[in-house]
C-alpha cells in the first residue's frame, strides 16, 4: 500500500514502484511494464489541473465519465443527509455493454464513506497507465468526492485507488523521471490496511485481528432491524493478498462448512452448470431480488444483457494479458436501495503462469460473511484459471468498510484469545 499526502506525490511513488518492480507484458496497444495490484491512499486529494473542470471530454464507448455519474451525485448526497453513517453509497461507472468497446472505462466504481464529519472516496481501477492518465483519473475521483461533499455538507476527506493493473507503456519508460523514494505501508493504517497472507484461513483470522485490536466503533443502518448490529468495529479500506488459496482454505472456527461454501460459490456466485457456456435465459429463483451470478451473467434489468463472466473467459482465452476482463455487479439503481450488493465487481488479470482475481466490496461483515465470500470468490477465480489455461491463481480481497458487528465481538475475542484451562483443572479432570 502506498500512502501519500497528495495525488502528485502518490503518482510519483506509483511510478517509482512500477519502474523498480514491474515486469514486461504484451499488450494490444503497446507492450507494458506492470507492477502488482496496489492500494494507493491520498490524505489530502486536490486537482492536478486548476482549470474549469469539464469531464465531458473524457470519452469512452461513445459516452463520458461525467455523463455516467452526474445524475447520481444528488442521490448520493440525499442518502448521506438521511443516514450520515451510511456504507451504501457506491457509484457504478462500468456497464455490462462496455465489453463491446475497445477502450472501456478504467474507473469502474467509486465508493463514498462518511467518517467523523468527513467524506472519503475509494475507486476501483481495472487498469491504469500511471504515466499518461493518472492525473485525469485522480481529478475525476476528486470531482466526485468534492461534489458530493459540498451537496451533503461534509468536509472533504481522503481518496484512494485500488488499482488492479498499474502500468507504464515501454515507449514511455525513458520519459519517467522520479526522485521520490518508495516507502510502502503494510499492516494497519487509519486510512487503509494492507495484509499479505498465505492462506484463506489466515486471511480471515488476520482480518478479524486487525479490526478487533485497531477498529473504531460506529453506528450502522441495520440497528432498527437487528439490535445486535446497531453498531460495529471497523477499519477503512482493507486489502488482503492471498498467495496460496489452495491449502488451508477453511479456518477451524469458520462459521460455515465447506459444503456450504461450495454451494454458495456454485449457485449464488457462478451459476456453475453454465460455467463453460453463455447463459441465455433468466436465472433468478423465486423470491430472489438478485444474486452475484445473476448480475454477472443474465441481468434482466440491463438495457443490453451480457454474460460478462463468459465474455471475460473468452477474452482471456484469446489474450491472457488483456486488461479489460472486468465483471460489474453493481447497477445505478443500487444507490437508492436499502440492500445494495456488497460485492461491486471483480477483475481478472493474467500473469506468467497464474491468474489474479481482484474482488472489490463496498462493505464486508468480516466475522459472519468474509470467510465464505473469500472461499467463493477464490473458487470462481480457480475455475476461470483452469478454463483459460493458467496453472494456478492468486486471490485479492478488498473492502471499503470492513467490520465486525457488536453482537459478534465476543465470538471474535474467543477465537483470537481462546481461554486455556489451568494446570489444576486439567489434573482434576484426568482424575475423574
Amino acid at each position: 500500500m502506498i500512502v501519500s499526502e497528495t495525488w502528485v506525490e502518490g503518482r510519483e511513488l506509483l511510478l517509482r514502484k512500477i519502474t523498480e518492480s514491474g515486469k514486461k507484458y504484451k499488450s494490444r496497444f503497446g507492450d507494458t511494464l506492470r507492477s502488482e495490484p496496489d492500494l494507493l491512499v491520498v490524505e489530502e486529494p486536490d486537482y492536478f489541473f486548476q482549470v474549469e473542470r469539464d469531464f465531458s471530454g473524457w470519452r469512452f464507448c461513445g459516452e463520458s465519465y461525467a455523463g455516467r455519474v452526474d445524475n447520481l451525485l444528488g442521490k448520493c448526497a440525499a442518502k448521506l443527509k438521511s443516514s450520515p453513517y451510511t456504507r451504501r453509497i457506491s457509484i457504478p461507472v462500468w456497464r455490462p455493454r462496455d465489453h463491446f468497446c475497445n477502450t472501456p472505462p478504467a474507473i469502474t466504481e467509486v465508493s463514498l464513506l462518511p467518517l467523523n464529519g468527513k467524506l472519503h472516496a475509494t475507486a476501483f481501477i481495472r487498469s491504469l497507465d500511471a504515466y499518461n492518465f493518472f492525473m485525469y483519473n485522480a481529478d475525476f475521483i476528486t470531482y466526485i468526492l468534492e461534489s458530493v461533499s459540498n451537496l451533503a455538507d461534509f468536509e472533504v476527506g481522503s481518496a484512494a485507488m485500488l488499482i488492479s493493473v498499474p502500468h507504464i507503456y515501454l515507449r514511455d519508460v525513458d520519459k519517467v523521471k522520479v526522485n521520490a523514494e518508495l516507502k510502502e505501508v503494510y499492516g494497519y493504517h487509519e486510512l487503509g490496511t494492507h495484509l499479505k497472507e498465505d492462506y484463506l484461513s489466515t486471511a480471515w483470522h488476520s482480518a478479524m485481528e486487525v479490526i478487533y485490536y485497531n477498529g473504531n466503533r460506529k453506528r450502522t443502518e441495520w440497528g432498527e432491524i437487528f439490535e445486535g448490529q446497531k453498531d460495529s468495529k471497523f477499519v477503512h479500506r482493507l486489502f488482503i493478498e492471498v498467495k496460496n488459496p489452495y491449502e488451508h482454505q477453511i479456518h477451524d472456527k469458520a462459521p460455515f462448512t465447506k459444503k456450504y461454501g461450495i454451494d454458495y460459490a456454485h449457485d449464488y456466485m457462478i451459476y456453475a452448470k453454465c460455467i463453460d457456456k453463455p447463459v441465455s435465459e433468466p436465472i433468478l429463483k423465486e423470491g430472489e431480488t438478485y444474486t452475484y451470478a445473476e448480475r454477472a451473467r443474465y441481468c434482466e434489468s440491463d438495457d443490453v444483457v451480457v454474460d460478462q463472466l463468459y465474455t471475460v473467459i473468452s477474452k482471456l482465452k484469446e489474450d491472457r494479458f488483456r486488461r479489460d476482463c472486468y465483471v460489474g455487479i453493481s447497477r445505478t439503481q443500487d444507490i437508492e436501495s436499502d440492500e445494495p450488493p456488497c460485492l461491486r465487481g471483480y477483475h481478472f488479470a493474467g500473469d506468467y503462469g497464474f491468474l489474479k482475481g481482484i474482488f472489490y466490496m463496498r462493505s464486508n461483515d468480516i466475522y459472519g460473511a468474509m470467510h465464505a465470500n473469500a472461499f467463493a470468490f477464490s473458487t470462481l477465480t480457480q475455475y476461470v484459471a483452469e478454463l483459460t489455461g493458467f496453472e494456478k491463481h492468486i486471490y485479492y480481497h478488498f473492502a471499503v468498510d470492513a467490520h465486525i458487528y457488536g453482537e459478534f465481538v465476543k465470538s471474535v475475542r474467543e477465537i483470537l484469545e481462546p481461554e486455556s484451562p489451568d494446570f489444576l483443572s486439567e489434573m482434576k479432570g484426568s482424575k475423574g
